[in-house]
Formats: structure tokens, sequence, C-alpha cells
């Protein structure tokens, strides 16, 4: 009944947008000793970043130069100035407009790690570099062009849908959404770009990889209203992925909540049910959100292989990440206490893998292995932990027997030329 004397007010909002609420990326970029000239991998990483904001607008860069002990402290004040300076200036090169680029620079002042060795030194010549950006949001409504008495025009048992740009739907209460659509803002990451964009993985409290449904937040803008939960709980729509192999979680999908160490947990109770709908034959996703302001995310847990990644015994993984788009996964690695050896649990799904990461050298200096296919690392092809391709393989054999591509390798090697 609700549904159909919605139909019949034909309200419309044409091309109604709001600003999402701005969002952060933190990187930084590391520098040779007495050196601000930018070395060809910090080139790379502010290009991939700016190459990763292209749909967003960025509407402010900070950038905080820094050096490690060595050299007088008035020396190491002018060295940091000269290293912001460096990255302004390639920014400004790439396009970026001057005006919303803050630099600042502390010399010594600011370390995040002792002076004592050359790998402490080396993650303090750097500069910090911050880019906040946000994106608008085109909201859309059906017109119906049904004449009503004018009385009839506004009824409070409506219901308001926003279809945000990656596909997520909203439905609000109609009365509800129209005292409060101008406190509201909304940030979907629905694929792992957006995911990382966000500084988020996809693991639970116990490092379990989750495979996504769609994550969204809906956020009240500070100071807008002192409501801190719906009068009627909003319905979320995450569209099912039409390849069926992408289609993970299904009757298993349950509504999960971020921690503050950035890991997942699910909600309980009745709030944690999400059910699979159709409308005008679409499949969607579908839970009731109760409160603004926290991450939704619909998940499921899944399991992986044990994947092995290794790197010269003088070296040490910080990080590695790992990402599958099919369904969406965005995993973290645990590195073993030895430094150059690293494990993540990856499922034998057949989405686009890709890793990235950051190893430190034996000189101390950070390296940055670029986001790339995962099987562009070296590999250990024998005893595969997943299923070949059907009809493919590398191109040799083991004396009668084919080595077959596969999804998943149980061991993977990164080199020097990686980084």
């Amino acid at each position: 009944m609700k549904r159909s004397l919605f139909l019949l007010t034909g309200m419309v909002f044409s091309l109604l947008t709001l600003s999402a609420q701005p969002k952060s990326v933190k990187t930084s970029v590391y520098f040779d000793t007495d050196k601000f000239n930018l070395r060809d991998e910090s080139k790379q990483t502010i290009d991939n970043i700016l190459d990763t904001l292209l749909d967003f607008n960025i509407v402010k860069i900070t950038i905080i130069g820094n050096t490690d002990n060595d050299a007088d402290s008035l020396y190491n004040v002018k060295l940091s100035e000269n290293r912001s300076e460096s990255v302004k200036n390639y920014l400004i090169k790439n396009g970026i407009n001057e005006k919303i680029i803050k630099s600042n620079y502390f010399g010594e002042d600011k370390p995040i790690a002792p002076n004592d060795d050359d790998e402490g030194k080396q993650m303090n010549r750097r500069v910090d570099i911050v880019f906040i950006y946000k994106y608008k949001i085109i909201k859309k409504q059906i017109i119906d062009s049904i004449p009503l008495p004018e009385e009839k025009a506004v009824l409070s048992d409506g219901d308001t849908i926003i279809n945000l740009p990656y596909g997520t739907q909203l439905v609000f209460n109609r009365n509800e959404y129209l005292e409060i659509k101008d406190c509201l803002e909304f940030i979907e990451a629905n694929d792992p770009n957006s995911v990382l964009l966000n500084g988020m993985s996809l693991m639970d409290r116990s490092e379990n990889p989750i495979a996504s449904c769609g994550m969204l937040k809906v956020t009240m803008k500070p100071g807008c209203t002192d409501r801190k939960c719906f009068k009627v709980p909003v319905k979320v729509r995450f569209p099912v992925p039409k390849i069926d192999e992408c289609d993970y979680c299904r009757r298993n999908a349950r509504v999960w909540n971020v921690s503050n160490n950035g890991t997942w947990v699910t909600e309980q109770g009745r709030k944690s049910k999400v059910k699979t709908i159709r409308i005008n034959g679409v499949a969607y996703y579908e839970f009731y959100l109760y409160c603004p302001n926290s991450w939704k995310n619909c998940d499921c847990v899944i399991t992986g292989k044990k994947v092995k990644f290794k790197t010269k015994r003088n070296y040490k993984i910080v990080n590695l990440t790992i990402t599958n788009d099919c369904p969406t996964l965005v995993i973290n690695s645990k590195t073993k206490k030895s430094g150059n050896v690293a494990i993540a649990r990856i499922p034998c799904w057949k989405g686009n893998k890709t890793i990235s990461g950051t190893i430190i050298d034996d000189k101390g200096d950070t390296l940055i292995l670029q986001q790339q296919p995962l099987n562009n690392l070296t590999k250990r092809t024998m005893f595969s932990k997943c299923g070949r391709y059907k009809g493919e393989y590398i191109g040799y054999r083991l004396w009668i027997f084919p080595i077959y591509k596969r999804d998943v390798y149980r061991k993977y090697v990164i080199k020097p030329k990686d980084l």
C-alpha cells in the first residue's frame, strides 16, 4: 500500500546533488641522504594516486617535509623545505592547482623512527602527502505525470529512493528524508580501489578474509541535526553481481561494522540480517540501516589457501595488500618473524588479483611494490594451490606432464626488479 501511494504522488527530484563527505588518502615518498630530488619510484607513487583520484575532486593537498638528524638542525630545516618544494612542483607539473597545496617542513623535529641506524634514518628522510578529496552524488527519482489533488501531493507514508553512482539504493521514509536531506552525505566502496582509498581492508578481527557484497557510509553533517538514529530504518540495497562466480556470499551474507582498528565485526541479532530481493528483474542484497555515521558492510567469511611471499633474506616486508575484484576482496598479509617472508590466505577465485606493498632493503631504503597483477610476480608453479584454467598452460612440461596456468600459486618471490 505504501509503495502504491508513493507511485501516485509523482514526486520528483531533478538531478539533486550533494557533495560527499571529504575523505583523505596519505602516502609518503622517500629521499636519499642530503638530497631533495624525487626518485623515479616516488614520482610513480604520486602518479598512481593521481590516476586513482581522477574520478574525484581533490580539494586540498598537504605536504610535510622531514629529514633524519644528520647535519646541522638549521640545515635540515632548509633541506626539508626543499623536499617539500620538489613534491609541490611535481604536483603542479601534473596539473594540480597550486592554490590547494599547503606546504610545511620540520627538519629533523618529526621523526617516525629512531635515527640510530640506516633503516630508521631512511624512514625519516621523507615527505608526507595527504590528499583530501570528495565527489558529487547524483540523486534521481522517477517522474510520474499522473495529476493528483493538491492535498495528496505530500503523503507521510511514501518512500524516497536514492540511487548512488555505483548502483547502491537507499530507501528513506519520504517525510524523514525531506527533514534531513540537507544533512546527509554518502560514500560507497564497492570495488577494491574504493576500499583502499577509504583506508580499509576486508578482514575480520581474527584476521580471516571476508568477501564484500558492498560497503556504505551514511553520514550526518556535524551540527546539522542532533538526530542519532533514523525514525524509520533506511533500506540499503546493493546490486547482486550478474556473474554467478562474483556472487559469493548469497544466503551467507551478513551486516558487518568496522571496528576501531579497521577490522570488521558482525552486527548482532536482527540487525545482521540480509535478504535477497528482486525489483524489475534486478537482484539486490537488502538490509536495514538504523543509525548513520558508521561504515556498514554486506559481507561473509571466506576460506582461502595459505600463500607464501618471500623476498631477499636481508630485506624486510613491511606490508603487502592483495585484492580481488570478483568478488571484492582486500586483505593484508602477515609478516613472519624473519621479516622477509609474509603469509596471506587467498581464495581460489577467478577475479583479477593484484598485489602492492612496501619493503625495506638492506640499505634501509623504503621500496614500493606498485599495484600490479599478482601473477606478474615470480612464482613456484609446482603443486599449485588452485585449479588450472582449462586449455591453458605456461608452455613447458615436467617430463610428460604439462604445467598449467593457475589462479593462485603457493609461493611467490618478490625480486628487486619488481620494486
